[in-house]
């Protein structure tokens, strides 16, 4: 330390002071984002894992379960989640905090998953393509509860995670003096990629172990809710709670309910959702459309995880790259790439007789893993962007889910009551929707940012 004169006047620090003051100095907020990253990575790993394990049964309901059944219970499904993410997300949020809202989800996912594969189970007659054609009411009770455990899981899970995600972005930024705007797309980026990864890996090991191992769907989905119940449990024991509800902006329970509808206000908002809706529909029909009409008839149900695992492997890959190059070119570029794919899922599915592409039918799962990318990454960045504040973390992301869930669980709807002309053109308008809503979102974003000097001013 700096030395001292007769009389206790201290000197100037020499170089070596200097430097030990600045490694110091440094010391704290290295270990504070190490720390962060951590938390992030553990996160992910068990969030994809356990998640990859129930995306698949929802990719098969339609299949492996009887049509109506299967998107019956998958509208259920995502009833159940928009009306939690909506109502129930925020106040049970504040109250367990992230690691308690997670955990309690993944297990919800669990359950969900073992009644699917009881379910399947109850299936009385396939065809020769591995089609549910005929299933008793047991099939039906067990899909129909599970998915409403599952939904209620999701809708706290995913706002939870957005939650997280948030305020990961805003605490790495702060002790890596970067910008929020690059911190936000590199953890899209990092989260898509293993999100989607294990998505895609446990997609294939569907079609391994049934068409390959010979394998029972049951046994198959039996298998995997164990393995969701373990990435429950491995992340109980090994996670942090970062973001507790204590830590939680107070309020009254109503105040807390009503977050994500109070920021309906929002123009911003609204527009933003462009995307969200097209996701859903377009995952509804690529579930309920493609696979049991085009997919199934082309090659056979059996193969439909390995298409999938095409989509989440196509889309892992370039979550990382897109959260790159959005970077370096904006995020409204890569938006706009997202929009034309989800189009094209509707587009292809009029284009002569798709069912008869044989291979060439994975066309559909290619489009949608690239738009799977930009919603995983891109797309979250965006709004992680437009809403900064960590307080408005939970309900903007609580939306985020809500405006998501609801237009797939509108399109399954559609499906089970064989309405796909009108899920098709709603799917094909808020795909040429999205761009413009962007674009006239960031008008209002910088219009609002140059009233704000003018009101500060004396």
């Amino acid at each position: 330390m700096a030395q001292a004169r007769e009389g206790g006047t201290p000197l100037a620090p020499n170089r070596e002071d200097v430097e030990s003051i600045s490694v110091s100095q440094q010391i704290a907020p290295m270990a504070m984002a190490r720390m962060y990253r951590r938390e992030f990575l553990i996160m992910s790993v068990a969030f994809g894992l356990n998640h990859a394990t129930v995306t698949t049964p929802i990719i098969y309901a339609s299949s492996v379960l009887t049509n109506s059944t299967g998107q019956g219970s998958n509208a259920v499904l995502y009833v159940a989640t928009l009306i939690v993410s909506l109502l129930f997300s925020n106040p049970l949020f504040s109250l367990l905090g992230s690691k308690k809202g997670l955990s309690i989800s993944m297990v919800l996912y669990a359950v969900y998953v073992f009644l699917f594969a009881a379910a399947a189970n109850a299936c009385m007659d396939r065809d020769a393509k591995g089609k549910c054609v005929t299933g008793g009411a047991v099939q039906s009770i067990a899909a129909y509860v599970g998915a409403t455990i599952g939904g209620c899981g999701a809708g706290l899970l995913w706002t939870c995670q957005g939650a997280f995600f948030a305020s990961s972005a805003h605490r790495l930024a702060e002790v890596e003096l970067k910008d929020r705007g690059a911190m936000t797309a590199e953890l899209a980026g990092t989260f898509g990629v293993i999100f989607l990864g294990f998505e895609a890996g446990v997609r294939a090991l569907t079609t391994l172990l049934h068409v390959y191992a010979k394998l029972s769907y049951p046994v198959v989905f039996y298998l995997y809710s164990a393995l969701a119940l373990s990435s429950a449990v491995a992340f109980m024991a090994s996670a942090t709670e970062l973001q507790s509800g204590a830590n939680a902006p107070k309020a009254e329970v109503c105040t807390k309910v009503l977050a994500a509808v109070r920021m309906w206000r929002d123009p911003k908002l609204w527009l933003l959702m462009s995307t969200n809706v097209t996701f859903g529909f377009a995952a509804a029909w690529l579930g309920g459309y493609v696979g049991e009409n085009i997919l199934s008839q082309a090659l056979s149900s059996g193969f439909i995880g390995f298409a999938g695992a095409l989509l989440s492997a196509l889309a892992a890959v370039l979550s990382r790259v897109l959260g790159w190059v959005s970077q370096r070119t904006g995020k409204g570029p890569v938006l706009l790439m997202g929009a034309v794919c989800f189009a094209l899922l509707g587009v292809l599915s009029k284009v002569g007789d798709p069912a008869k592409w044989h291979w060439g039918v994975l066309v559909f799962y290619m489009c949608m893993g690239v738009g799977r990318a930009v919603y995983e990454s891109t797309n979250k960045a965006i709004f992680a962007d437009f809403f900064p504040s960590p307080e408005q973390g939970p309900g903007v992301f609580a939306n985020v889910f809500v405006f998501g869930t609801g237009s797939s669980a509108a399109a399954f709807l559609l499906g089970a009551l064989e309405k796909t002309k009108v899920e098709l053109y709603l799917l094909l308008f808020f795909a040429a929707l999205t761009f413009p809503a962007f674009l006239l979102a960031s008008a209002l974003a910088k219009r609002a940012e140059a009233r704000e000097p003018r009101q500060a001013a004396p």
